[in-house]
C-alpha cells in the first residue's frame, strides 16, 4: 500500500471535497458515493493538514460530520491558499532547487555542464545534465533564472531584483499587496509575494470575506483567457441540485459576482438554445479554450442591451420580461431612509407616489422570482403585490401566510 501524501495532484478533487464536506458540512463519510471510502479518508486528512485550526467535527445519528468553522473578521490571511501552495516534488527536485540558488547569482552565470561539475565537486552529487537542463528551463519560464548565449553555450544566472523592489517604494507597494491578497481574485499571488518577503497581512481585515471562492480561481483564469481572446469555451457542469454532470460549450462573455454571498457566475451565450445563461463558477470543471468567435462583439452588445432587465443573474426561462408592482406604506416624515432605499436598490424600477405616505414601485425584469428576498425585506409595509407572473406574487403571499401561522397566530392565541 502506498504511503499517504499530503501534496495535491488533482485539485478538482480537493475543490469538490472541500466544498461538499467542509464548507457546507452536511455530509458524512458514507454519503459521498462518487469515490471510495479510502479516497475520502485521504482527502480529509490532506485538507486537515492545511486547515487544522478550523476543523470541527459533529457526531450525529448518521455519523461523523466534518466542517470548517472560521470567523472571517478575525482571519488576516485566507487559510485556503495553503491548498494552492502545495506542489508535488521529488527529493532530486528539492536538491536541485537549493543547489541552483547556491551556485548562481545575478553576477555569476554558468552553463549546464559547469553546474553539473560544481554540484559534483561541492556537494558530491552526480546529476544527469539533462535533468539539470530541464530544471533550468523550468526556472527560466518562472522568471527565477535568466538565460543568455555565450558562444555555443547557453548560460544561466539568477534574475536580478526589479527596480520596484528597492526601498522605500517597495515597502509601500507591499501594503497594496496586503490588500490585494485578501480582496481580489487570484489573491494567492499576493499571498505568495508576502511569503517571499517573510511578511503577512497585518493591516486589513474584512467583516465579510468570501474565503471559499479562491478554490475556483484556476477555473476563473481559464475563463478570463477565453474572454480576452474572444474564444468559445467547453467545460463540464456539475449541477448542485440534480448532481448530473453535463458537457457544455458556449461563448463566455462576463463574470458576475454577488455582493451578498461573493458567489461568482459565468455569463455565456449558449448556441444550442440561442440565448444567454449564467452558471455558478463553483459548478464548472475542466474548462478548455476553443476556437475564436468572429462575431464576439455582436454578442457583447446584445448582452449589454439585456443586462438592464436582469435583477440578478437569471435571464428567465423564455427570455420574456415580467412586470412586478408593489404598493408600500412609507411615512415620508420619519421613514425617508426607507424611501431612499427603495429608489437605491430598485435597479432601475420606477417609484411613484400614489397617495399620502403610499408609494408604488414598478419594475420589469426577466425573472421576477429573483426579487423574492428583496420583496420580503419590506414585510409589514406592503399594501399590495402584483406580478405578470402569478407564481411570484403567490409565493410571496404563501410565505407571509406561513410566517403568520408560525408567529402571529401563536402570539394572539398562545398562553398568557
Amino acid at each position: 500500500m502506498s504511503d499517504f501524501q499530503e501534496l495535491i495532484k488533482n485539485f478538482d478533487r480537493i475543490r469538490d471535497y472541500a466544498r461538499q464536506f467542509f464548507l457546507y458540512g452536511f455530509k458524512v463519510r458514507g454519503e459521498f458515493g462518487e469515490k471510495s471510502g479510502r479516497t475520502y479518508d485521504n482527502e480529509r486528512r490532506r485538507i486537515e493538514n492545511y486547515l487544522a485550526p478550523y476543523i470541527h467535527s459533529d457526531y450525529t445519528a448518521r455519523g461523523r460530520q466534518v466542517s470548517i468553522r472560521m470567523d472571517a473578521g478575525r482571519i488576516r490571511s485566507n487559510p485556503l491558499y495553503a491548498a494552492w501552495k502545495s506542489k508535488s516534488f521529488t527529493d532530486r527536485d528539492l536538491l536541485l532547487h537549493f543547489f541552483l540558488l547556491d551556485l548562481l547569482s545575478p553576477d555569476k552565470a554558468l552553463s549546464v555542464p559547469e553546474l553539473c561539475d560544481q554540484m559534483a565537486q561541492r556537494y558530491g552529487e552526480i546529476i544527469d545534465p539533462q535533468v539539470v537542463r530541464l530544471k533550468c528551463r523550468e526556472y527560466e519560464n518562472l522568471g527565477v533564472l535568466t538565460a543568455a548565449r555565450a558562444g555555443k553555450k547557453r548560460t544561466y544566472r539568477l534574475s536580478p531584483s526589479l527596480s520596484l523592489e528597492q526601498p522605500p517604494l517597495y515597502s509601500r507597494l507591499l501594503d497594496a499587496v496586503r490588500f490585494f491578497s485578501e480582496a481580489a481574485p487570484f489573491g494567492v499571488v499576493g499571498s505568495t509575494i508576502l511569503d517571499r518577503e517573510y511578511a503577512g497581512n497585518d493591516l486589513f481585515c474584512w467583516k465579510h470575506a468570501f474565503l471559499v471562492h479562491t478554490l475556483e480561481d484556476e477555473v476563473l483564469l481559464t475563463i478570463l483567457a477565453a474572454i480576452r481572446e474572444e474564444r468559445f469555451l467547453s467545460f463540464e457542469n456539475h449541477s448542485s441540485r440534480s448532481g448530473k454532470h453535463t458537457e457544455m460549450t458556449g461563448l463566455p462573455l462576463k463574470i458576475f459576482v454577488s455582493v451578498q454571498t461573493g458567489r461568482r457566475y459565468l455569463c455565456l451565450y449558449f448556441p444550442p438554445r440561442k440565448r444567454f445563461t449564467c452558471l455558478r463558477l463553483d459548478c464548472i470543471f475542466s474548462p478548455k479554450v476553443l476556437e475564436v468567435c468572429p462575431e464576439y462583439g455582436r454578442y457583447q452588445k446584445a448582452l449589454a442591451r439585456n443586462l438592464p432587465r436582469c435583477w440578478g443573474v437569471s435571464f428567465g426561462d423564455l427570455g420574456r420580461a415580467e412586470t412586478l408592482r408593489m404598493k408600500l406604506y412609507i411615512d415620508e416624515k420619519t421613514e425617508g431612509y426607507i424611501l431612499g432605499r427603495l429608489r437605491r436598490e430598485g435597479r432601475g424600477g420606477q417609484v411613484e407616489k400614489v397617495g399620502e405616505n403610499v408609494f408604488l414601485y414598478t419594475g420589469t425584469f426577466f425573472d421576477a422570482n429573483e426579487m423574492q428576498p428583496w420583496i420580503r425585506s419590506f414585510t409589514g409595509r406592503i399594501l399590495d403585490l402584483e406580478c405578470s407572473n402569478p407564481s411570484v406574487s403567490a409565493k410571496a403571499k404563501a410565505d407571509w401566510e406561513a410566517m403568520y401561522q408560525m408567529y402571529a397566530k401563536e402570539e394572539n392565541h398562545g398562553p398568557v
